[in-house]
């Protein structure tokens, strides 16, 4: 298979669609950058790829991934090179993943280690966010360094104590520092001290099953959290984002927060739209399904059905902001079937390569969105909080040339033999699928080919985020 190099190439025919529009037109691109979208006819020794009847969107941004992530005693199944691989197939061309500082290190620690990561083996572009998981009073200094860097988003868990929780005074400490610096913070919102408890209660009950875990993490946990931290942000009018919001009664606390002049924005994730607690069975389930109820392990767990209607209401209404997928996978035979009790399960699911046609099927095919609005919580409004816009995220002369040609007609079912990850299984085996990635650029390199990936995939490049813009809906 042969990627395109040098010259210029015409995508013709196609709904070019960006946030704000969709219209019939043509697409030029050379030399990495698209030049100009129109009524265009092609130059002689041009080269043409017809997308009659289908879509061009911008290259989709992943806003949520943990590649070659040590955690829970083991490594995510999938690295830079395996992870990115899978976005690609699914449409993504930008993964921002989560750099972590791990207890004892600095910052910029942190940030170097995974540019080791990922360097020479990610084949999207890639950019990061920093997780912290302490604070320390010289953070206020380094996080300065970190932006300069082209770091401009933080991440804190309200979760884990003895590992990556931390307190309101130091959520204070923070959003203070990160506010000076012209950054964000992304937040883990549960409160864990209670989750804790309960833990304690269950074990204690001699309850060990996959089930329990859904039961000690209940929405109210997750809603209260993000009102602590609305609060908190309050006092300093702070940037500051919601990772992987889960329930509905949390969209509530967002919009209220909104409302008072809040600058929060939110992040949901496919599973949360799609999936339900029904799929963690019942207390008296039989043994032999544990393995199959562990899959669904992650952090918020899967919610009540009713989420789900709340959840697509607010992306479609603008109190979502963007899709990421928490792509945090572990295989179940040989790391999730190793632990002894719920609370020791690996969390986290496989989703990067399906965040595509999961939206489009059941978003825009089922008139959940618009397609504007797909593109808009799966590219635009990524690259305009993070600061990459209009590199990324969007379709105008001078952008980076990551097209995405989708072909809404064909149908077709999930199975877990035909991904590219590096896990054993998806949440996702059966679902239906209507339309496909038929072909990715990657800055105008043709990556993907009529559903294939190319052979001789060039490597990725880092991109330095900016400022984050919080006006975004």
């Amino acid at each position: 298979m042969s990627v395109l190099h040098g010259g210029s190439v015409l995508l013709s025919g196609g709904m070019v669609t960006t946030a704000t529009q969709s219209r019939l037109a043509a697409v030029r691109f050379a030399d990495g950058r698209i030049v100009e979208i129109g009524d265009l006819t092609p130059k002689p020794g041009e080269a043409v790829v017809d997308c009659s009847e289908c879509l061009v969107l911008p290259g989709g941004i992943e806003t949520h991934s943990h590649l070659d992530l040590e955690a829970a005693g083991t490594v995510t199944a999938d690295d830079f090179a395996t992870g990115t691989r899978s976005a690609l197939a699914g449409g993504t061309t930008t993964v921002l993943d989560f750099a972590t500082q791990f207890h004892g290190e600095s910052l910029m620690e942190g940030v170097r280690r995974w540019h080791e990561k990922a360097r020479g083996k990610a084949v999207t572009d890639y950019g990061f966010h920093l997780a912290m998981t302490q604070w320390r009073t010289e953070f206020a200094d380094e996080m300065a360094e970190v932006v300069a860097a082209g770091v401009t988003s933080f991440k804190m868990y309200m979760a884990y104590r003895d590992s990556m929780m931390v307190d309101d005074d130091e959520i204070y400490a923070a959003l203070s520092a990160s506010s000076r610096a012209g950054a964000t913070i992304g937040f883990h919102c549960e409160n864990g001290l209670v989750i804790d408890a309960l833990v304690r209660e269950e074990l204690d009950l001699g309850h060990t099953g996959a089930f329990y875990h859904q039961r000690t993490r209940p929405p109210a946990l997750e809603r209260e959290a993000l009102g602590r931290l609305s609060m908190i942000a309050g006092l300093l009018d702070a940037q500051h984002y919601i990772v992987h919001l889960s329930a509905g009664e949390t969209i509530d606390e967002v919009r209220r927060a909104r409302q008072r002049g809040s600058k929060v924005v939110a992040e949901t994730c496919p599973q949360y739209l799609l999936l339900d607690d029904s799929l963690y069975g019942t207390a008296e389930s039989d043994g032999n399904d544990e393995l199959e109820v562990r899959q669904y392990v992650m952090s918020p767990p899967l919610r009540a059905p009713e989420n789900l209607d709340a959840l697509w209401s607010g992306l479609a209404d603008g109190d979502i902001q963007f899709v990421g997928t928490d792509h945090c996978s572990f295989n179940l035979h040989g790391q999730k079937d190793q632990a002894t009790d719920f609370a020791r399960i690996p969390n986290g699911a496989p989703g990067i390569e399906l965040r595509f046609s999961l939206l489009y099927t059941y978003g825009v095919a089922a008139e959940r969105i618009s397609v504007e609005r797909f593109v808009a919580v799966t590219a635009e409004n990524a690259a305009r909080y993070f600061g990459l816009y209009p590199r990324k995220g969007t379709l105008l002369p001078g952008s980076d040339a990551d097209i995405v040609v989708y072909d809404p007609r064909p149908r077709w079912t999930v199975s877990h033999d035909q991904l590219h990850d590096n896990v054993d299984h998806t949440p996702y085996e059966g679902r239906q699928i209507q339309g496909r990635v038929r072909d990715v650029f990657l800055r105008g390199q043709h990556v993907v080919r009529d559903g294939v990936l190319a052979d001789d995939l060039a490597r990725g490049e880092f991109v330095a985020c900016g400022p984050p813009d919080s006006d975004i809906r």
